[in-house]
């Protein structure tokens, strides 16, 4: 006696796992490592703001540790990049087949409004579209606009960041051991490390108010959205499956994501206020 076709279709078919399915898993795990490099890169962040405190001491080393990394370019295009990448790309995907069900309808549409989930989940949609724009502006911003370049002045290799006059520059030339440079009407800094680099450009951005606000925008924006998604992250893999381990870690989450926007905004706000008010 045959087998059935359908029969034979389904034996070779049961262990294998549908596409969304993979999909779907590749993306939360990949979201979840970057909610990991987004709690690092504020921690960092918020050393700057303790700048004339410690003389810029701690940003500067973990900046500095950071670029010692062998082959550093290849591995932030690798676990840096391509994940942003996927998770991105699969993140518009969803934002555009996902329907908001958080809204108030006059019947035409389905919504249920009275759900806190059915509102978390359309805020993670809106946050998407908000990270999307602030995340290229910021790399662009950051990576290629204001990017240290590197030169070399007498015998070493310094970084060299454009910067403008101000009342607490001086301070900064011996505290820094940095060299001030005019060329064509410009003013540039010559540093000795990554780090010192890095905490002029940060210095220079958040002297301008505009950038400190989209700046504490896309803060707020990228930990509602990580940690929102460290919750479903929990549910996705099973770790959190009862009402009552849900209910926990949403206090989790909800304190973490508290301590990183607290992070993230430290760093905007206390530099703009030690360059403003204590330069």
């Amino acid at each position: 006696m045959t087998t059935p076709v359908s029969e034979k279709t389904f034996e070779t078919d049961r262990y294998r796992l549908p596409k969304p399915y993979i999909w779907r898993r590749l993306h939360s795990l990949l979201g979840f490592g970057l909610v990991i490099y987004l709690c690092e890169h504020l921690l960092v962040n918020s050393q700057a703001a303790l700048f004339f405190e410690d003389g810029g001491t701690g940003f500067i080393d973990s900046v500095n540790r950071i670029h010692r990394i062998p082959y550093l370019k290849t591995v932030e295009v690798l676990f840096l990049g391509l994940p942003f990448l996927i998770h991105g790309v699969w993140g518009i995907y969803y934002a555009l087949t996902g329907k908001l069900n958080a809204h108030k309808t006059d019947g035409s549409k389905p919504a249920l409004p009275q759900y806190k989930r059915n509102h978390a989940y359309s805020w993670q949609r809106i946050t998407s579209w908000l990270l999307l724009v602030g995340i290229l502006a910021h790399v662009i911003h950051m990576r290629f606009l204001e990017y240290p370049s590197k030169i070399t002045h007498g015998t070493e290799t310094v970084y060299r960041v454009r910067v403008v006059s101000d009342r607490g520059l001086e301070k900064l030339v011996s505290q820094l051991k940095l060299e001030l440079q005019e060329e064509s009407g410009k003013l540039y800094a010559l540093v000795p490390s990554a780090g010192a680099a890095f905490l002029l450009i940060l210095r220079e951005s958040f002297k301008n108010p505009v950038i400190v606000v989209l700046y504490s925008l896309l803060v707020i924006a990228a930990s509602y959205h990580a940690f929102n998604g460290v919750w479903t992250f929990m549910i996705t893999w099973g770790v959190t499956l009862s009402r009552r381990s849900q209910r926990v870690m949403r206090s989790i989450t909800n304190v973490l994501m508290g301590i990183v926007i607290f992070l993230g905004l430290m760093a905007a706000w206390g530099m703009y206020w030690v360059t403003q008010f204590q330069g």
